[in-house]
């Protein structure tokens, strides 16, 4: 719905505005055809034009048939043995064989009693297991080791969208029409076609014409005055329609008013539609109600994004209202869809009435559309405007509802522009002061770059608040929650920044790829209300439309730190902000203890020619270069308190320091018992090298695991242990490792990128975190114990969560014999592991709670706006300007890498 301030503002742009009631043009729907009387007709032009004529003798005839035939038939074997192939198994040598899964992974599987050789060497594996162990990366496959009569875990993911779980109606779609049936025919199949949420519909006729009445019916197959309940076969979807007949064109809030009264109680949304636009997808409204359930609290109206109808250019990705009561569809004329700026739901100023939801509590208490005050204009933004600043709640726009709008027609008349400017009167008297406080003032003859610079600021109302920050989060790939290596904790801090209102614009060094990072993935970033920037850093600066946008810069990781402080030393001067960089794990200190144990303790850890080889090439950095780094920045933030208390001992006390470690909750405790349960469980992120996880999981194999079967050993009436091995991107050298070992083998199980972890969880009885060098606190560990899995900890990993054996949470084993016997112990005896359960969620209850991390973040943030907003006052006073310039991290280079031979 096109509202009034719009279309005065397209008037005074020679725009030609479009009114609510105009007749579309039927769209014309295309359908592909491929029948079997189509494939064979294909087919005997094939065998035609081979020469195949009916008119040859009969001899020959037969002949040519019985050829045809025999073909056929060997075609149809070849076939049939491929498929054979491809969906089964292939076997090869030593009763070895593989076999793909849904995503193009292969499922490789040994017979449990692996007699000697074990895995091949990579020249005699077979071509796909050979081509995936050594160009994994190039060709982005991943291996799946099962071993044993162990059950293959499925990796399939499914686009299906969860079905409503109970009776409720959850939005009431009110569709007002007004004499164009073909345009409500084309809407309504789109409606009616939508999945997973259950709807009510309302259709409100303000015209009554017979092709109307006709349209509703054939929709329906239902009485035009009725009531009529569906229920979806197999599915808990639910539609009810109800047609509505208004003949005398009460006008758009009157109508719209009288289909909210028909509702069901149990409504929690109502959807307003305009018959003239087409819902792209089937799953436009649940998207819709997705973003505004999640946002509830603040969250009290939707939209969806307005396109042409061949959706390939802007009408509006959410509007803005400028401070004078003009206003501006962002993005209109853009032909870029999938820019960032358009990508993430953001709360708005408002969004056309042509495609609203609004909180059903807060409709019927404003009273509805003001129809008295406004006549066909200003209604839905008026009550726009009530949400926002009455209520103090947002309207939020979603990227994954699009809408074809068919956008064309006029005022046509004096009368119309008359009453529009009428109703821009009585809007603008009303809301004058909000308007004059709250709202940017149009940027009218502003240069082009200062244009963009202010529509995109105005874009997202939480870039205007004064008590909200503008942050860029820079890393060094976006957080995919499920990868490890710290991007959980990332994720995490992300979701708690948008969750206090902040703007938050994610960059990452690498360019966003489907192996990193597919749809679903980035979809879950966005959907937090977070822009991601897709491109990588290298395209992102020098980016002039972002310059005096960002108040804080949080930079993660001593890499991404490294590789973008020169550009940020360059935003600096022009638009200076305030940088937090967040360590994640000081990692110099996992390079000095690994170099210790392999020099003074003599373990040859496998992980040390990858760390040797990187060293080479300055791979690594030195703890010069991760001490200048953290002195360069105005705050620091650490993962734990140990790493904490380490920094502040090392840098001045310009900057302050907080940990903020892991978010976890007890949600998903695991519920099978003891007796249930059984193995062990290593999990962790390998990245295809034997360095730190790597490592690890080797030394336990080599020191401790050995101990822990000779148990069994020298009692047979136990069952021997078996271990799990789960990550991403599994090293083919542990994997020759444990093949070359049969008793190791007969044992162990690896299982390569697991989507879902909780199944393992709820049936491992141990997990082992036998770290010997690290840095940090391992999100994996913190995940067991919110699971209800007790944990093995090694000292080191102990240390870094600040327990003691004291703590009874976990057993710590210091040594190998003390980490063989803290398995036995609590494998074997159920009281202890009961125990041990209980004080790992009661640890996690304690320590890593979000409020906790929510108030860290809100504390950081608020302590960065202010000194963001200071440093800003004094760049622009020409006084002070040089002190600003004269800021440490402006003056400070970080040391470059020091490439050694050994």
């Amino acid at each position: 719905m096109e509202r009034g301030y719009k279309m005065q503002q397209e008037l005074e742009n020679g725009r030609r505005c479009h009114h609510r009631y105009v007749d579309s043009p039927p769209h014309a729907y295309h359908q592909n055809k491929s029948d079997l009387s189509s494939a064979v007709l294909s087919w005997k032009k094939v065998l035609v034009g081979r020469g195949m004529h009916p008119a040859r003798p009969k001899a020959k005839k037969r002949q040519s048939r019985a050829k045809l035939l025999l073909i056929s038939f060997l075609c149809i074997m070849l076939i049939t043995a491929f498929l054979f192939f491809v969906t089964f198994a292939h076997h090869i040598e030593d009763d070895t064989f593989f076999a793909p899964d849904n995503h193009g992974r292969f499922f490789v599987v040994f017979p449990q009693e692996e007699q000697g050789g074990g895995l091949p060497n990579s020249s005699s594996l077979p071509p796909v297991l050979r081509s995936t162990a050594n160009e994994k990366e190039k060709q982005q496959q991943h291996l799946t080791i099962h071993n044993g009569n162990y059950n293959a875990v499925s990796t399939m993911t499914t686009n299906a969208l969860p079905q409503p779980q109970d009776d409720l109606w959850h939005v009431s779609v009110v569709i007002l029409t007004f004499k164009k049936h073909d345009a409500l025919a084309k809407l309504l199949s789109t409606v009616i076609s939508q999945k997973g949420v259950n709807l009510e519909i309302i259709i409100v006729d303000n015209g009554c014409k017979p092709a109307t009445q006709q349209v509703v019916q054939d929709a329906f197959n239902m009485t035009l005055n009725g009531t009529q309940q569906q229920e979806e076969e197999g599915t808990r979807k639910k539609i009810k329609y109800e047609y509505v007949q208004m003949c005398h064109n009460p006008g758009y809030g009157l109508g719209n008013n009288e289909g909210v009264k028909k509702a069901s109680n149990e409504t929690k949304w109502v959807l307003f539609l305009n018959d003239d636009i087409v819902l792209k997808d089937d799953d436009f409204i649940h998207n819709m109600f997705r973003l505004g359930d999640s946002h509830r609290e603040t969250a009290a109206a939707v939209g969806c994004v307005l396109t042409t109808p061949k959706g390939d250019e802007l009408i509006e990705a959410g509007s803005i209202i400028w401070n004078d009561g003009s206003a501006a569809s962002f993005g209109r004329g853009r032909k870029d869809l999938r820019a960032p700026e358009f990508s993430y739901p953001r709360p708005v100023d408002y969004v056309s009435g042509a495609c609203l939801m609004v909180d059903k509590s807060v409709f019927l208490n404003y009273g509805g559309f003001d129809h008295e005050d406004y006549v066909n204009y200003y209604e839905d933004t008026d009550l726009q405007m009530h949400i926002q600043h009455d209520l103090g709640k947002e309207v939020w726009v979603q990227p994954l509802s699009v809408a074809l709008h068919e956008e064309h027609g006029s005022l046509g008349n004096k009368e119309s522009l008359e009453l529009m400017n009428k109703c821009h009167k009585i809007f603008f008297k009303k809301w004058r002061e909000k308007l004059q406080k709250y709202h940017l003032p149009p940027p009218v003859n502003l240069p082009k770059i200062e244009q963009e610079l202010a529509f995109l600021r105005a874009s997202d109302v939480r870039g205007r608040k004064s008590d909200k920050a503008s942050i860029l989060y820079v890393d060094g790939d976006v957080p995919n929650k499920q990868m490890g290596s710290g991007f959980g904790r990332a994720f995490d801090n992300l979701s708690i920044l948008a969750s206090l209102g902040h703007r938050v614009t994610v960059v990452s060094l690498n360019p966003v790829t489907d192996g990193w990072c597919d749809v679903s993935c980035l979809d879950r970033i966005r959907q937090l209300g977070i822009e991601v920037i897709t491109d990588g850093w290298g395209k992102f600066f020098p980016a002039k439309d972002r310059f005096d946008f960002y108040d804080i810069v949080i930079v993660s990781r001593p890499g991404t730190f490294l590789f973008t402080y020169k550009k940020l030393q360059k935003l600096f001067t022009k638009s200076p902000f305030t940088l937090i960089y967040d360590s994640e794990a000081l990692t110099y200190r996992r390079d000095e203890t690994l170099q210790h144990l392999v020099k003074e303790d003599g373990i040859m850890f496998p992980g040390m020619k990858h760390f040797e080889a990187n060293l080479k090439l300055g791979g690594f950095f030195s703890k010069q270069q991760e001490i200048t780094m953290l002195s360069m920045s105005d705050q620091i933030v650490t993962v734990s308190v140990q790493e904490t208390k380490l920094v502040k001992r090392q840098i001045s006390n310009s900057t302050s320091a907080e940990t903020i470690g892991h978010i976890m909750d007890l949600n998903a405790v695991t519920t099978n018992s003891f007796s249930q349960r059984s193995g062990i469980l290593f999990l962790g992120s390998f990245h295809d090298n034997m360095y730190y996880n790597g490592d690890a999981i080797w030394y336990f194999l080599d020191k401790i695991y050995p101990l822990v079967l000779k148990n069994h050993d020298d009692s047979p009436a136990t069952e021997p242990i078996r271990l799990t091995i789960a990550g991403r991107d599994i090293p083919l050298e542990l994997i020759k490792y444990i093949a070359k070992n049969a008793t190791l083998a007969r044992h162990v199980t690896f299982l390569e990128s697991p989507e879902n972890i909780d199944d393992l969880m709820e049936d491992t009885r141990l997990f082992i975190a036998p770290h010997q060098y690290g840095s940090g606190i391992q999100y994996k560990v913190s995940e067991a114990f919110a699971f209800g899995v007790p944990v093995i900890l090694s000292g080191l990993t102990a240390e870094a969560f600040g327990l003691t054996k004291q703590d009874k949470i976990g057993c710590i084993g210091t040594t190998v014999d003390s980490f063989k016997d803290c398995i036995l112990r609590l494998y074997h005896n159920e009281t202890d592991w009961k125990e041990s359960r209980e004080n790992a969620m009661e640890f996690i209850r304690s320590t890593h709670s979000r409020d906790s991390v929510v108030e860290k973040w809100s504390t950081v943030i608020n302590k960065a706006l202010a000194t963001g907003r200071q440093r800003h006052s004094m760049f622009q006073s020409a006084e002070r300007k040089d002190e600003v310039l004269k800021h440490k991290f402006l003056k400070t280079k970080v040391p470059d890498f020091q490439l050694r031979s050994s």
